[in-house]
């Protein structure tokens, strides 16, 4: 039996933005599941969960089969950078650099030479409808421009886990399909994609062929029933 990419065997987080019971999740390489979350903050703290940032009061969190709370920091750290994770608050307003932000956190996990980096970065920036990484400070960069920028950043490398805390939006929905179809493409290579939706219309879209639909709520990850989504 193939091991999971992701595992929550009767994860109990501790934070007031994880809810108290037992979470159970199952993502295997090519899955994708779209889970509903309240509001950005316990999507926020339910990713970081999954990427072994929170202490738990019971349960299991397992990465490519590891334990995260069994595992010295130092290579949970390691670990975490095979995870592309796309922020709700994308990139920072007070970057200095928006393109070497992009590059950063991959250049710190993989012996690519920058120059291979790079050249992923440009074909990436294309995929989301950018003509090239953009420079300079993030203040000086549209918002929309920076949220296709964050996307580079959390496809760049290859991830085995990508989570997405994008509610899509009005504003955002000429970048679904470019989302959808890289997640395609990075399921096609082993990934599971994990995507953390306001409630709303993204839910019930057909072009968004999750293999799970699932709600995060007080009573923990439950089935999103079909009726509902036909709704």
């Amino acid at each position: 039996m193939p091991v999971p990419v992701l595992l929550l065997d009767g994860a109990q987080g501790i934070g007031e933005n994880l809810p108290r019971a037992a979470l159970r999740l199952d993502l295997h390489a090519g899955d994708f599941a779209v889970i509903e979350v309240p509001g950005p903050r316990r999507g926020a703290a339910f990713a970081d969960m999954c990427s072994g940032l929170v202490r738990l009061a019971g349960g299991e969190v397992r990465f490519l089969g590891r334990d995260w709370s069994k595992m010295p920091d130092d290579h949970a750290d390691a670990l975490r950078g095979h995870i592309g994770r796309l922020f709700h608050q994308p990139i920072r307003a007070d970057t200095p650099d928006v393109a070497a932000r992009v590059l950063l956190g991959r250049m710190h996990h993989t012996r690519v030479p920058e120059a291979g980096l790079r050249a992923e970065a440009a074909r990436l920036a294309l995929r989301f409808g950018l003509p090239g990484l953009p420079a300079g400070p993030a203040r000086q960069v549209p918002e929309a421009i920076l949220l296709r920028a964050a996307c580079v950043r959390a496809f760049l490398g290859e991830p085995r886990l990508l989570i997405l805390e994008l509610p899509v939006t009005a504003q955002q929905d000429d970048l679904l399909p470019a989302l959808l179809a890289a997640g395609a493409a990075a399921r096609g290579l082993g990934a599971a994609v994990l995507w953390l939706a306001a409630p709303g219309p993204a839910l019930r879209d057909p072009g968004i062929r999750a293999a799970q639909r699932l709600r995060l709520s007080d009573a923990g990850l439950s089935p999103i029933r079909r009726m509902e989504r036909a709704g």
